[in-house]
C-alpha cells in the first residue's frame, strides 16, 4: 500500500519533544501515515488537506487551546475520533473534552502502549460505528420515567423481557461514551429519595435527564437490595445492563452511582466507598435536613472529579 493510501493520523502538540516522540513511535507502525502539527492553526490547515482516521491533540497549547480546537474540529468533522493528551492535573479539562466530543484522553507523556491502544480502540470503534443501527431515542424519557424492574422481568433468576433490552440499548446511548477507553462514564451523587446532588458525565447529560436517571437509579438500587444478592466479593451493589454496569455505594444520607464498563478492582471499590464517606462526613449537618438547595452542597462536584481521576484508568 502506498503512502497516499495509508490511513492518516494527525498529532497536534506545541511541545517539540512530544512531536518527536510520536514520530519515533509511528516508525514502528508503517501501516499508518502520521502528520504532525505544532499548534491549532497548523492543525486546522492540515486537516483541510486530506482525510484522517483520527487525531491526537494536546489540551494545553498557546493562542488556541486544545479544547477550543476540539470544538472547531467536531463542528467541521463530527465523525473524526479525537484523543486528547493531558497532564494528570488536567482532569476537569479531560471531562470537558468528553463533553465537546473527544473519544478519550491519555496522560502525558505518551507511551508506545497508550498510543497504540488508542489507535486500536479507534479502529474497533470505527468498525462498530459502520455496522451500527441507529436507536430511536424518542421514548427514552417515558421509558425511564416508567421504569419498573418487576414489569421488565428482572427477577431473582435474572430473566429479562424485550422492554428491558430496549431500555438497556437506550441507556447505553445516554450513559456510555462511544469509544472511550477508560472505565468510568458517569458518576451520580444522589439523595436517598433519588434527587441528583451532583453528576459528572463523559457524555453530555441534560439536567432533566439527570434527574430522571437519578430516580431510576434509586429504583434499581432498591430493587436490587430486595431481589438480588449483591456480588459476594464486594461491599457494593452492582448490576449489569448490557455491556455496562451500575454500581452503588450507600451512605446514611446519600447514594453514589458509578456507571462503568469493564472491571473495577478492589482499589476502585474502596475509592468509591471512601468518596461517599468523606462527602457525608463533611456535609452531615446539611444532609440531615437537606431541602434540595444545591448551593449548600456546591463542593460535591469536587468529590466526583477526584474519584473520576482515581478510578477511570489504571495508573501503571
Amino acid at each position: 500500500m502506498s503512502g497516499d493510501d495509508l490511513p492518516n493520523i494527525i498529532a497536534v502538540d506545541d511541545d517539540y519533544a512530544v512531536r518527536m516522540a510520536m514520530d519515533f513511535m509511528f516508525k514502528k507502525w508503517p501501516e499508518y501515515n502520521l502528520i504532525l502539527a505544532e499548534d491549532s492553526k497548523d492543525a486546522l490547515s492540515k486537516l483541510e488537506e486530506r482525510e484522517y482516521m483520527m487525531m491526537f491533540c494536546d489540551i494545553n497549547m498557546p493562542l488556541m487551546s486544545g479544547l477550543e480546537l476540539l470544538k472547531i474540529v467536531k463542528d467541521k468533522y463530527p465523525d473524526l475520533p479525537v484523543v486528547m493528551l493531558t497532564s494528570e492535573t488536567d482532569i476537569q479539562n479531560s471531562i470537558t473534552a468528553f463533553r465537546y466530543g473527544a473519544m478519550d484522553y491519555l496522560l502525558k507523556p505518551p507511551t508506545v502502549a497508550t498510543i497504540k491502544g488508542a489507535i486500536d480502540k479507534t479502529v474497533e470503534f470505527l468498525e462498530e460505528q459502520a455496522s451500527k443501527d441507529a436507536i430511536d431515542m424518542g421514548d427514552f424519557k417515558q421509558m425511564v420515567e416508567n421504569f419498573s424492574p418487576e414489569e421488565m422481568g428482572l427477577t431473582k433468576s435474572g430473566s429479562k423481557n424485550t422492554e428491558f433490552t430496549k431500555l438497556v440499548n437506550m441507556l447505553q446511548e445516554k450513559l456510555i461514551h462511544p469509544g472511550k477507553v477508560g472505565r468510568v462514564h458517569n458518576l451520580f451523587l444522589l439523595s436517598k429519595s433519588g434527587i441528583v446532588i451532583s453528576n459528572l458525565s463523559a457524555n453530555e447529560v441534560e439536567d432533566t435527564d439527570a434527574d430522571i436517571l437519578g430516580g431510576m437509579f434509586t429504583a434499581v438500587k432498591n430493587f436490587m437490595e430486595d431481589a438480588f444478592s449483591a456480588r459476594s466479593d464486594s461491599s457494593l451493589n452492582d448490576i449489569q445492563f448490557g455491556n455496562f454496569h451500575i454500581t452503588f455505594a450507600s451512605g446514611a444520607y446519600s447514594e453514589l452511582a458509578v456507571v462503568y464498563t469493564g472491571i473495577i478492582n478492589q482499589a476502585a471499590e474502596e475509592a468509591i466507598a471512601d468518596t461517599l464517606i468523606a462527602f457525608e462526613f463533611e456535609h452531615t449537618s446539611v444532609l440531615e435536613n437537606w431541602d434540595g438547595d444545591h448551593s449548600k452542597l456546591a463542593s460535591s462536584s469536587n468529590y466526583l472529579e477526584k474519584l473520576f481521576s482515581d478510578i477511570d484508568k489504571d495508573k501503571n
